[in-house]
């Protein structure tokens, strides 16, 4: 979880992280516990939706622990060739042009809003800034009817359990 998760590289980085799920490693259960128990950002992108990406045949929504880390990526805008829009803006109360984006705390994001979106579906966490990391669709991350396995095993539909 250390060096810059660039969203190219987010399939190497999602095997790392499902290695760290499936050995309960300390450090990672700590960091998921800060992150279900923390404001997230959320930014939208430029259509209304969630600010999201598509690689690796699963859809990751862009999240960032503050405002700094969200602009450093959202100011390269849009790239079609892994599905992002471009980010939305809004005018802020002091006339300035500023990201527009909600403060969803971390478990509702795993717990309510990745089952919602009917597809696999993970957090790409900071991306493009040192530390960032993915929390990738699995069991232990996200309930166990929104895992990739899950979808998979249901021929790409939501399970039902």
């Amino acid at each position: 979880m250390g060096a810059a998760v660039q969203l190219t590289d987010v399939a190497a980085a999602e095997e790392q992280v499902r290695a760290e799920v499936a050995a309960a490693k300390p450090e990672f259960t700590a960091f998921l516990d800060g992150f279900r128990h923390r404001e997230i950002l959320v930014p939208l992108d430029d259509q209304g939706g969630i600010w999201s990406a598509e690689l690796a045949g699963v859809r990751w929504i862009l999240a960032f622990s503050d405002e700094k880390k969200l602009a450093r990526l959202a100011k390269r805008g849009g790239d079609a060739g892994i599905g992002v829009r471009q980010p939305g803006t809004l005018v802020g109360e002091s006339g300035k042009q500023q990201w527009d984006y909600r403060k969803v705390l971390g478990w509702r994001l795993l717990d309510s809003v990745i089952p919602a979106a009917g597809r696999p579906c993970g957090v790409a966490l900071d991306a493009g800034s040192d530390g960032g990391t993915v929390l990738p669709p699995v069991e232990g991350i996200v309930p166990a009817k929104a895992t990739a396995e899950a979808y998979a095993a249901n021929n790409g539909r939501p399970s039902r359990r």
